[in-house]
């Protein structure tokens, strides 16, 4: 019978499956939600995307609580039982809320829609905007268009 033997000693092994798994959890909390966005999809508006943003918002609840109960248990499963849930909770309001927002966005998928992030240039224009103008360049963002095509 071949053994086929690690090169490393175990201790070394180990130690460093710790090291990758604590750099994952903590490059995966601090990744953040998405910047400000809207759902796009060709040819909707405000009013529809805000519908179909109100009929999936429910899903975000238990999308953050999924998000949350699967990262404490790899925690304890890849980094120890003190290690690795520790590295979750410090990081629990980010990988909470990008539970919540992919709970969403899957949702809002199935109607249809994508996240389209918006771009700096777009945000400034959108906050400087009054409010007759923000509803069309919104509508003009959701259809697809960009901050160069509004004639608003």
């Amino acid at each position: 019978m071949i053994q086929l033997s690690n090169p490393l000693p175990r201790a070394y092994t180990f130690l460093g499956q710790k090291c990758i798994f604590a750099s994952v959890l903590v490059l995966t909390g601090c990744v953040g939600l998405p910047g400000p966005s809207v759902p796009f999809k060709p040819g909707m508006n405000l009013t529809a995307a805000r519908s179909a943003v109100r009929s999936c918002e429910h899903f975000a609840p238990n999308g953050g609580t999924n998000a949350l109960t699967g990262s404490y248990f790899a925690g304890a499963l890849l980094g120890g039982l003190v290690l690795g849930p520790a590295i979750v909770a410090s990081n629990h309001g980010n990988i909470r809320a990008n539970g919540e927002a992919n709970a969403v966005d899957k949702c809002l998928a199935e109607h249809g829609y994508i996240r389209r992030d918006l771009t700096p240039n777009e945000i400034r224009a959108l906050d400087a905007a009054g409010r007759n103008r923000r509803g069309p360049l919104l509508d003009h963002f959701i259809g697809g268009g960009t901050l160069a095509t509004f004639s608003g």
